[in-house]
Formats: structure tokens, C-alpha cells, sequence
């Protein structure tokens, strides 16, 4: 029978083994955290007012659906199946993230610095205010990475609407890993910039002079 000293030896002994030898415990998973980037270089095709003021755009509210207002990273398993990745999140909330990304896009896709997000402050007047409601916006891992949304330009300080329109934008995703598909989102996310940034020009190059 072990006594009540080599019993406390052994117990000092074993804690100076496992201190010794962390990696004889069981390691915590590190999460891995992503985010999505903004497009890189310069505009070709400047948008400016007559008088060569820059257009003024205000950006938000942008909307999303309750399924992606979690940290994880959502993927899709099958037609109705949903997949939560517990260690792969996103670096903050994905609607802010976003939102801010979208308005950086048009800043540099309109060649303008007159871009804000919503709220913005009651003096700043924009020209045209981008409103949004992100109905999906997640994606197969090494299939495809799919946006759905619904967005609407307003002008008159945003009491008139001026365009809608539902954009539904697929992006290849190039690998197996979240990584990966996280870059597809960023390319979805860019695209509809694009159509976005389209649209404004379209909208300001018809726009009475004063």
C-alpha cells in the first residue's frame, strides 16, 4: 500500500512529466479567421459631375439573413443542409465587413472619395444613396460560392428610387479549403461592385445638369 509521501511524490512527479511534456496533453484547435479584401489598383473610366466634382454616393443599409449573423463560416452540404465550421470564422461581423468592403469598391471603381456608409452625417449630401438585402452568400467547398441579392439606388437624399434590381453571382471556388472559398466570396462580393458601379454611371451620366 502506497503511503502518503510517495503517494505526494508521485503526484509531484507526474505534474513535472506533463510540464516537461505538454505535448502529452490533448491540444486546443486554433480557429483560423478570414476577411474579405477590397479591389486593388485604380479606376479607367473616372465618373465626375459636369463641373468635375466627384459623384457622392452614401452605401447601406445592407441586410442579411439571420443564418450568416454567427462568427462560423457557413457552407453548404446539399440542396437544404447548411454547414457551421466551427475553427474556420470570419475576423468580424460578416454584414459589416462587407458592407465596408462594397463601399471601398465603388470609392475606387466611380475614381471618387465621396463614398460613406450608413449612418452617415446629416451635412454629408450624397448623390445617390445603394441600399441592399444579401439573401444568400455562402458556397461549396471546391465547388462554387453563390451571392444573392437584391439592390436598389435611390437619389433625392434617398426618397426616390431610381433603379432595383436582384443580382445572383457565382464564383468558382479553386481548392478544397476555406481559404479558397473565402476568395470566391471576395470575387462575388467584387463582381457585384461592379454591377453596382455600372449601374451609378449609367444612372449619373444621364443626370440633368443644374
Amino acid at each position: 500500500m502506497i503511503g502518503r509521501t510517495s503517494l505526494l511524490r508521485l503526484t509531484l512527479l507526474l505534474s513535472v512529466a506533463l510540464l516537461l511534456n505538454p505535448g502529452g496533453c490533448a491540444s486546443t484547435k486554433q480557429s483560423k479567421f478570414y476577411t474579405l479584401q477590397a479591389l486593388s489598383g485604380t479606376s479607367d473610366t473616372p465618373s465626375q459631375t459636369k463641373s468635375g466634382e466627384r459623384i457622392s454616393v452614401g452605401v447601406g443599409p445592407v441586410n442579411f439573413p439571420d443564418y450568416l449573423d454567427r462568427p462560423q463560416i457557413v457552407t453548404r452540404t446539399g440542396p437544404n443542409e447548411l454547414s457551421i465550421a466551427e475553427y474556420h470564422r470570419w475576423g468580424g461581423p460578416l454584414e459589416d465587413n462587407f458592407t465596408r468592403i462594397l463601399a471601398e469598391n465603388l470609392s475606387l471603381l466611380l475614381d471618387s472619395d465621396r463614398v460613406a456608409m450608413f449612418p452617415w452625417q446629416e451635412s454629408s449630401k450624397v448623390d445617390y444613396q445603394v441600399r441592399g438585402n444579401v439573401l444568400q452568400l455562402d458556397g461549396e467547398l471546391g465547388n462554387q460560392a453563390v451571392l444573392v441579392a437584391r439592390w436598389a439606388v435611390y437619389g433625392d437624399e434617398g426618397k426616390q428610387a431610381l433603379i432595383a434590381q436582384k443580382s445572383i453571382i457565382k464564383a468558382p471556388v479553386k481548392g478544397s479549403g476555406y481559404q479558397d472559398l473565402v476568395m470566391a466570396v471576395n470575387e462575388t462580393l467584387n463582381e457585384l461592385s461592379r454591377e453596382i458601379a455600372s449601374a451609378l454611371k449609367v444612372l449619373h451620366k444621364a443626370k440633368p445638369s443644374n
